[in-house]
């Protein structure tokens, strides 16, 4: 788009503060900044269940069946 990456970046931001005010820019920032967090802890939570569940792992391995072996459907 532009030759600078900061460049870009200031021009979101004037954007932005002109579409949302000056007031209301510092709480938008603080939902974007806590659905982050809460996103991340989503992830690392499903990644936890996975390792503590043998059914998910076998279901990711390729095994529908989730009993760690393979079976086939006739």
């Amino acid at each position: 788009m532009f030759a600078s990456p900061f460049k870009d970046g200031l021009i979101v931001l004037v954007i932005l503060l002109l579409f949302f005010g000056p007031k209301r820019l510092p709480a938008l920032s603080r939902a974007i900044g806590e659905s982050i967090k809460e996103f991340k802890g989503g992830i690392d939570e499903g990644s936890k269940d996975e390792e503590s569940n043998p059914e998910i792992a076998a279901v990711k391995a390729g095994d529908p069946s989730g009993t760690g072996s393979e079976s086939k459907i006739s």
